[in-house]
């Protein structure tokens, strides 16, 4: 069947009881309406309609098609009818993907408030090391790390990210060799983040200083992609790690890690730490996506600077090691 809207004209002729009827409940002349019943007989292969100069009579192929239309066109109207529901609220499945850190110590804390502010809308979160197609995977909105370059999604940046720091036990920096240069690192057992780029067990990480930058591949014993697994083998005096200080927020505050190298910044990729939620470049976006989007740009921060984030020293007492960021509204 070709065409929907001639079946729906087709149905018009035989409540109407005649073309000219329909035509001008249509806006159609009565030869259009003709010609059109007449394609859609053609499309498919029967005739529909006996045509007479007092009255139109359907014919058995007619009245099946008239019978099951009416059927047909009133689950259209209401399919549309729901449809166009999903353009004026939010509603319906919303597709999210980050990381397990962002998704472990941000989302799990704000999504009851969505989802309570927007009952209709059902969370589906995916939490990977990995970064996803969203266009491949379905994915409607994702939160990311860094420098985007993917010009066919829309990009909102929602906060300045948290600094990456090393990190260590207070029980590791006192058994090993003062760490007061990034070439110290070398002696050191660095524990990494795996993020693919290299396969030979080193990582790269960056530091600057002024207009000082080094470079330095480190290795060690423990290379994973999770950063739960790389705290807890910091807690446990394994060795030194790179990870965004939220991560680390209550072990920092209770001394049970302290900051390494502090006169330096650190990355492991980029200077640019900034938080991003990016979604499918279209004209049309869903409601349920601008919700969710507006709500995390409105959202507190997870984070919050108080302060000059070089001064935590290895060295330094408890009381002078303190957190210098601290959780926002929850």
């Amino acid at each position: 069947m070709e065409s929907l809207r001639d079946v729906r004209l087709f149905a018009k002729v035989v409540h109407a009881g005649s073309f000219s009827a329909a035509g001008r409940q249509c806006g159609l002349s009565p030869a259009a309406v003709s010609r059109r019943i007449s394609m859609l007989e053609q499309s498919l292969g029967v005739r529909l309609i006996y045509r007479t100069s007092r009255k139109l009579t359907l014919t058995e192929a007619g009245q099946t098609l008239f019978e099951n239309a009416i059927k047909i066109l009133n689950q259209v109207d209401e399919l549309q009818s729901v449809i166009s529901e999903y353009q004026l609220s939010p509603r319906g499945l919303l597709h999210i993907h980050t990381r397990v850190a962002i998704g472990v110590q941000f989302l799990s804390k704000v999504l009851p408030r969505f989802q309570a502010e927007y009952p209709e809308v059902q969370v589906k979160l995916w939490l990977t090391e990995d970064h996803q197609d969203l266009i491949e995977n379905k994915i409607d909105v994702a939160i990311r790390l860094g420098n985007l370059d993917e010009p066919s999604l829309a990009v909102r940046r929602l906060w300045d990210g948290s600094p990456r720091m090393l990190l260590a036990s207070p029980d590791y920096v006192k058994r090993h060799p003062p760490i007061t240069h990034p070439s110290d690192l070398t002696r050191h057992n660095c524990l990494t983040y795996l993020d693919g780029r290299f396969d030979d067990g080193r990582a790269l990480w960056r530091f600057k200083k002024g207009d000082e930058e080094i470079e330095m591949r480190v290795s060690g014993t423990l290379q994973v992609n999770n950063p739960e697994v790389l705290r807890q083998s910091v807690l446990a005096g394994l060795g030194v790690c790179l990870l965004p200080l939220w991560c680390f927020e209550n072990d920092f505050e209770e001394g049970r890690i302290v900051q390494v190298l502090p006169q330096y910044a650190v990355t492991p990729s980029t200077f640019d730490h900034h938080i991003y939620i990016v979604f499918e470049r279209s004209r049309y976006v869903s409601p349920k996506i601008r919700a969710f989007v507006d709500f995390l740009s409105e959202s507190p921060r997870f984070f919050q600077p108080e302060g000059d984030l070089d001064q935590p020293s290895v060295a330094a007492p408890r009381k002078d090691r303190r957190l210098a960021i601290r959780a926002l509204g929850f």
